[in-house]
């Protein structure tokens, strides 16, 4: 197969397992919810090179900007973008690309950990800062509503991640 048609195909077979998993999540009272949205963009940077990696996950930024569902709760459009959440969101193309360029340096499920650690932190960083700018919160509130209570699910979605992208060959 033409490798330009294959990685077409990984490419938009990613950005739907991601809008899949995003459909999936916990309503929390601090506006952002719990999603699985990042165990996607995990598998796709451990699987994909690091420009693929950030293709898909830009891909998937675009097609929620231009207003198609695949935000958390079939949520697309600027609002969305624009909402608490935004800054997350923004974040998974730098986030895929930094994990990728980690866990692709070679093939060791530490190296994969420590990179979802690193692009979990970046998340949480660019996230926190568009939540505290859009909200008007201090640091210590948004970090009690827009990071203590993801950790725990983001431990557990690494650990699938690593499993998952040892099982899974392209």
């Amino acid at each position: 197969m033409n490798l330009k048609v294959k990685n077409m195909l990984y490419c938009s077979m990613f950005v739907c397992i991601i809008s899949l998993l995003a459909q999936i999540k916990i309503d929390l009272p601090s506006l952002v919810p719990i999603t699985l949205q990042t165990l996607g963009i995990y598998l796709a940077s451990c699987i994909l090179k690091p420009k693929l990696a950030f293709c898909v996950s830009l891909v998937y930024v675009l097609a929620g900007a231009i207003g198609l569902p695949v935000f958390s709760g079939f949520g697309g459009g600027l609002s969305s973008l624009l909402g608490p959440t935004g800054g997350y969101i923004f974040s998974f193309p730098i986030m895929a690309f930094v994990i990728s360029l980690i866990a692709n340096k070679r093939s060791s499920n530490i190296l994969k950990v420590i990179a979802m650690l690193i692009g979990t932190g970046i998340c949480y960083l660019i996230g926190t800062i568009w939540f505290i700018f859009l909200t008007k919160n201090t640091l210590f509130p948004s970090l009690m509503m827009c990071v203590i209570p993801f950790i725990p699910g983001d431990i557990i979605k690494i650990i699938i991640a690593t499993l998952l992208s040892n099982k899974i060959k392209l």
